[in-house]
Parts: C-alpha cells; sequence; structure tokens
C-alpha cells in the first residue's frame, strides 16, 4: 500500500507544499508591498508605455492570488468538514502499539500516522529473520486496517469536494508559479514595473513579505557574506526607490 498523504489521513504529517501551508492557518496574502496600486502610482501613464507587459503581468498576478486565496479558505472550510463526517479508524488500529508508540497517535482532535512504526510494519518481514504466522497474521491485519481507512478517507474527500478544491488549488499556484517565470524573464525599467516584481516575491512569501525575508538574510551571521551582501545591497536599492517598507 502507498504511504498514507496528507489527502488520506484525518491529519497525518503536514504536506511540504504551499496549500497545505495556506490550509493549516498560514496567511492567505502578504499585506501589498505597495501602499497604493500600481494603476495610481505617480507618473503612471509613462509607467505603462514602459512598462506595459509588466504591469499586465502585475493585474493577472492579482486576479490569480485572490483566486487562490478563495481555494485557501475554501479548502480549510472543506478539510473541518471532512474531519466531521470521516470513518473513526477501527478499533484494532487505535489498539497497535510497539514500543510505547501508537500507530495513531490523536493530537488536537485528529489522527496522526506514526510513520516510523508505520515504515518498520511494512518492513516487518524482510527485517526479522523467523516472524510466526501469528505475528504475520498480527502485521497483516493491521495494515489491511490503515488501507481501509485510507480508502474511506479518500472516498469522504472526494464526495465533499475537498479533493476537486485541493486540485484546483494547485492549478492556480502553478499557473502564479509560471506567471512568477515570465515576471522574472521581463526587465523593469520604472519603479511601478520593479513594484510588480516585488508583488510577485512576495507571493513567495506566505508567512512573510519580501521586506522580512531580506531583513531575515542580512541578520543571519550564519549566511554566506556574499548573500548577505546581496541581500544588503537589494534592501537599500528598494528603501532609495520608495520600495523597501518600514522594515527593510
Amino acid at each position: 500500500m502507498p504511504k498514507p498523504t496528507a489527502a488520506a489521513n484525518a491529519a497525518p504529517m503536514p504536506e511540504p507544499t504551499r496549500r497545505a501551508f495556506l490550509k493549516a492557518g498560514g496567511a492567505l496574502g502578504t499585506v501589498a508591498a505597495l501602499a497604493v496600486p500600481v494603476a495610481v502610482l505617480p507618473k503612471a501613464e509613462a509607467a505603462e508605455q514602459a512598462d506595459a507587459a509588466l504591469l499586465a503581468m502585475g493585474r493577472e498576478l492579482e486576479t490569480l492570488w485572490e483566486r487562490e486565496r478563495g481555494l485557501a479558505a475554501e479548502g480549510k472550510r472543506l478539510d473541518a468538514l471532512t474531519e466531521q463526517t470521516r470513518p473513526a479508524p477501527e478499533p484494532k488500529l487505535l489498539a497497535y502499539q510497539r514500543g510505547g508508540k501508537r500507530l495513531l497517535e490523536e493530537k488536537g482532535g485528529r489522527f496522526w500516522v506514526n510513520y516510523h512504526l508505520y515504515d518498520w510494519l511494512r518492513a516487518y518481514g524482510a527485517t526479522w529473520n523467523s516472524p510466526t504466522l501469528q505475528q504475520q497474521s498480527e502485521v497483516a491485519q493491521v495494515l489491511a486496517a490503515l488501507e481501509r481507512w485510507d480508502t474511506a478517507g479518500r472516498e469522504t474527500e472526494r464526495a465533499i469536494g475537498e479533493t476537486a478544491c485541493d486540485e484546483e488549488h494547485d492549478r492556480v499556484t502553478d499557473a502564479i508559479s509560471a506567471l512568477c517565470d515570465r515576471i522574472v524573464a521581463e526587465p523593469a525599467r520604472t519603479p511601478a514595473g520593479l513594484a510588480v516584481k516585488l508583488r510577485a516575491l512576495d507571493w513567495c512569501y506566505p508567512d512573510s513579505s519580501h521586506a522580512a525575508a531580506i531583513k531575515e538574510q542580512i541578520d543571519d551571521e550564519d549566511e554566506v557574506t556574499s548573500v548577505r551582501l546581496t541581500a544588503s545591497v537589494l534592501a537599500d536599492t528598494l528603501r532609495l526607490l520608495g520600495q523597501g517598507g518600514a522594515h527593510v
């Protein structure tokens, strides 16, 4: 059986994805890097001509980002609904333990799979020289019960709509990531164009902002000198352009 994923269990180990972070309660988008929209910046007409492509991408970014925030909020709501209706684990799953560790650990009203014990169960036949028939049967029953719980969880998520919401969220996130690649490739010729790049950079830090990320690199004494200097130059450049924010 494939190792259970975050979609498969009541509350497995967090997924290392942007969607999982947002669903878990992370920031749904940093406060705008600029005090005013790009369209009303000083000399906006000149900026529109010089950075027309970047500003168009900036508008696309804001539209997609708003869509992503909406999907994150909806995904969080559906996740809570899923947890209310998901079938409970079978008693043998709740009772199974080894070395004082349970296979399913309850935290915050949810069950988490102990993956160290799960991996041991999957490799049981290979790591024990002569497991008894009774031991083999017990392991097989526990793994079968875990697979049934996994399947029931997936079916619940599909029925409620959480799976479809997560898939759409991932599609939007991929679209923004591709858009950011286009933004990277387009040189900024005005502060308004630079502002678009700053907004794209903010999107990359869902729990912070470009300003906080730059400051963190500058302050990190364990970071290599070249990275700290690059961050410092960037922070000074943004400050001189009036785009750095109060905490850079």
